[in-house]
């Protein structure tokens, strides 16, 4: 099969699909979307067409280059290139580069109890998936629906609302019943989009990991304007997936790791990124977990030891073969 993109994809669609996480379709089979490899298509289409209708780049406006050239800077890109590169190197040993990108971020000792090596973690058949579905937490559901109730039936002013303050925001949380009133929503939140997921089913280890370029995280949700993306990624990481696609069905939330990947300028000046301030303020105050995750009841300290951050730089520095677009000369 062709290579899909010499720098940004160096694999073949049949190499990406093996990274397509099963799910459950109407009648509860476990199968893969049939929809993953659409947005790699056409985001390689565009790029291509834009590469030989423009064989000199330089001089171009930014309106002319963003679009077709989107996959310079996108995370899905990045990030399957990298990791793949990890699992799929036949002249690596990838456990041996595993454990040395996650001593990078975590030290030398796991951040798990009763666990002594990265060996230990790493030891049977692991799994990559892209772009994997995390349900949101039942008990900040049930949280935010209390929210809401509060809203409509007690404080009664859209101003007094503690997650929202916006009409049609508030509004749209619930529907109003003859009988019963205003009733919120069952689900206020959906899936968590994770844009890696390596996880080991023998022993329940896994790594969440957050990939960035130049993105920033979010800074709130449709229904609460305070939970950030990485609150909410702790969040979903916490919570046990039994009713999920083998192998995420087995991921054990005590041994599961949140990682951060960013541009080494951002892991160098942590202020130039929102993300920057809440990882370094959780991770020095891991209380301040619980003041954004309020209704947990959890050993922040323990979870904070269990955030990591490392750098494409960093990354590439354990296998050359990885980020091969930060090696692009400029030629003119």
């Amino acid at each position: 099969m062709e290579i899909l993109e010499e720098i940004y994809l160096p694999f073949t669609e049949g190499d990406l699909l093996e990274h397509c996480v099963k799910v459950k379709n109407n009648k509860g089979k476990c199968e893969k979307n049939k929809k993953f490899l659409d947005y790699y298509r056409k985001s390689l289409k565009k790029y291509k067409e834009f590469k030989q209708q423009n064989l000199q780049h330089i001089g171009l406006p930014i309106s002319k280059v963003r679009h077709p050239c989107q996959i310079e800077k996108d995370e899905r890109f990045w990030t399957a290139a990298t990791f793949m590169t990890i699992f799929h190197n036949p002249h690596t040993n990838t456990l041996d580069e595993l454990s040395k990108i996650l001593t990078k971020a975590y030290g030398k000792v796991p951040p798990i109890n009763a666990v002594q090596s990265w060996e230990e973690c790493l030891e049977g058949e692991l799994y990559l998936y892209f772009e994997a579905n995390l349900p949101s937490s039942q008990s900040y559901k049930k949280w935010l629906q209390e929210q809401y109730s509060y809203c409509y039936n007690v404080s009664r002013r859209y101003a007094d609302c503690p997650v929202h303050l916006i009409p049609y925001v508030i509004n749209s949380s619930g529907k109003l019943h003859k009988r019963n009133g205003f009733v919120v929503k069952k689900t206020l939140e959906g899936a968590s989009v994770i844009d890696a997921l390596i996880v080991n089913p023998s022993n329940g280890f896994s790594v969440l990991i957050e990939a960035k370029v130049l993105s920033d995280i979010s800074c709130d949700v449709t229904y609460d304007i305070r939970r950030n993306q990485i609150a909410r990624l702790l969040d979903v990481m916490l919570e046990r997936n039994d009713s999920l696609c083998y192998p995420l069905s087995k991921r054990d939330p005590e041994k599961t790791l949140f990682l951060l990947v960013t541009p080494k300028i951002f892991r160098d000046n942590p202020h130039y990124r929102f993300y920057g301030y809440k990882f370094l303020e959780y991770k020095n105050d891991p209380q301040s977990i619980n003041r954004d995750l309020p209704y947990r009841n959890y050993d922040f300290v323990s979870l904070s030891s269990r955030m990591g951050w490392i750098s494409w730089e960093e990354i590439k520095s354990v296998n050359q073969e990885c980020c091969k677009w930060l090696e692009r000369q400029i030629n003119i």
